[in-house]
């Protein structure tokens, strides 16, 4: 038997290496980006699984009844119609594989804007050399108290590197309850959101999108950042209040921000964000890399593989967490 498993919407970097990755038993169609909803609807309607991409219309997921798990290959799942994949009644599953390149990014964004990065190159190419710099802005990562709003993935890796790597000291809010162990392997202190704020040098925001997390950092909490405090988003835009965030930036009241998402995306090119010069802006990338997209292609195949097993899969974000039906060769 040959299972069918249905691509949908992917990034163009994705097709060639999932092509090459597809195990024996297995039969991949891709389906053009351009591809009308009744044509991916059609291609639904017997595909044993799915490989979904972002964008992809409630019709065409309504239209897999035969499908037994659905790999969506992002991170944040908040465009998803969760009521909708409950329905199906077969898990589908977010990808967990970003931790190491979102990690790492979002502590790149907290060097550029400790160290000027952007600000620096502009005065080289002006002919300025290091006696013409001020040495009292530039910071040092080393010692400074990093306020992780969220302790999932992400932000675990962010807090391991920056207390492992460069001697932060680390707390953190969730809403979540997170287990002891995990917050002692960093180690990291639990606190209010409040007392984030107002404690860090750093804010760094790792929060998918939901009901609870919709601009959950507003003016109040932006208002609450030391002077000298710089803001991290590699979660998802629309948790800051982006308005009030320009206009603490502009007006001074915070050091600086590194920015990987945005309330709308893509990032208007009139956007005050891009003409203000404490702030680092990054196109939504934190998870690009061909290590991510080597470990999103294992990991999916990974999971299809558990389905059949009857085993469940990892990431899953639905209310079936197991297969009903595996199918059988």
């Amino acid at each position: 038997m040959t299972y069918k498993v249905l691509v949908l919407n992917p990034l163009r970097d994705y097709i060639d290496k999932l092509k090459e990755a597809t195990p024996e038993g297995f039969s991949l169609t891709v389906m053009s980006p351009d591809a009308s909803v009744a044509e991916m609807s059609a291609e639904a309607a017997d595909a044993d699984f799915i490989i979904s991409g972002v964008e992809i219309p409630e019709a065409v997921f309504r239209a897999a009844t035969q499908a037994k798990f659905i790999q969506y290959m992002s991170s944040g799942y908040g465009q998803l119609p969760l009521d909708v994949l409950n329905d199906l009644g077969i898990p589908v599953a977010q990808m967990k594989t970003h931790s190491i390149s979102v990690g790492e990014h979002a502590v790149t964004l907290m060097l550029t804007a400790l160290r000027r990065i952007p600000a620096s190159l502009e005065l080289l190419r002006e002919g300025a050399w290091r006696p013409d710099l001020d040495e009292t802005s530039y910071s040092e990562l080393y010692g400074k108290t990093v306020g992780i709003v969220g302790l999932g993935n992400i932000g675990r890796w962010v807090g391991k590197v920056v207390r492992q790597g460069f001697g932060a000291e680390v707390i953190y809010y969730d809403s979540a309850e997170i287990p002891l162990t995990v917050s002692e392997l960093i180690p990291a202190t639990a606190v209010s959101l409040d007392d984030l704020m107002r404690e860090s040098d750093i804010v760094c925001v790792n929060l998918p999108l939901n009901a609870t997390s919709e601009k959950l950092i507003g003016r109040e909490q932006l208002e609450l950042m030391k002077p000298s405090g710089i803001l991290v988003n590699v979660g998802r835009g629309e948790v800051i209040d982006e308005d009030a965030l320009i206009e603490v930036l502009r007006e001074r009241r915070i050091d600086g921000a590194g920015l990987d998402v945005f309330a709308n995306e893509p990032l208007d090119l009139s956007s005050e964000l891009l003409e203000l010069d404490n702030v680092v802006c990054t196109p939504h990338m934190a998870g690009v890399g061909w290590e991510n997209v080597q470990r999103r292609i294992v990991t999916g195949w990974g999971n299809i593989q558990a389905v059949l097993r009857g085993d469940v899969p990892t990431g899953v974000i639905t209310e079936v967490k197991r297969a009903e039906q595996v199918l059988v060769p």
